[in-house]
């Protein structure tokens, strides 16, 4: 259980440092947890004065594209760890947000996607986009015995606490004094 804790503990800070380490591609939701498929969205403006006609997003190992969302106007493809969106086009100043379905396979910590924005004069702008692996779904079996060691500690400490209480009004002291 203490491992969990410091896992958990480690991720929390991970999804703090994730928001501001990639400011200018967002993913919501930023995490991801291991072992499951979960739809992200990856958004970003267009800060050039040209139009932005590509978008890429490659997945490091233990990350795996298994779909690219459709966005209107844009053909999507897949091309091993990379998924692509060309047409479009994005004028400048708009934002627009393209969407993949990720497994994660790796183990929970900070992973980091690289996204590209291409533009119609050429110009290519890459940015590393960072996700939190989560730790997986734990057994059910694992959750019922976790929330019955919780009940039987509260019993306990009510216990303790009428014994004490029943102890001090039988003999009129406190636990100070003798």
């Amino acid at each position: 259980m203490p491992r969990r804790l410091a896992v958990l503990a480690a991720a929390s800070i991970a999804l703090v440092a994730a928001s501001t380490a990639s400011a200018h591609i967002v993913a919501a939701p930023g995490f991801l947890p291991s072992g499951s498929s979960e739809s992200i969205t990856f958004a970003g403006p267009n800060e050039r004065d040209d139009p932005m006609t590509a978008f890429t997003l490659t997945a490091p190992d233990g990350l795996t594209l298994e779909h690219a969302h459709e966005v209107v106007g844009w053909d999507e493809s897949i091309d091993g760890s990379t998924a692509s969106w060309t047409g479009g086009p994005l004028a400048p100043n708009a934002e627009l947000g393209f969407g993949v379905t990720l497994r994660a396979d790796a183990e929970p910590g900070l992973v980091e996607l690289q996204a590209q924005q291409l533009y119609a004069d050429g110009g290519v702008v890459s940015w590393p986009v960072a996700l939190t692996v989560t730790p997986g779904e734990e057994s059910s079996s694992q959750n019922v015995a976790l929330l019955v060691g919780v009940i039987v500690l509260i019993g306990v400490l009510a216990i303790v606490a009428i014994a004490m209480l029943a102890w001090r009004l039988r003999t009129g002291r406190t636990l100070q004094e003798k």
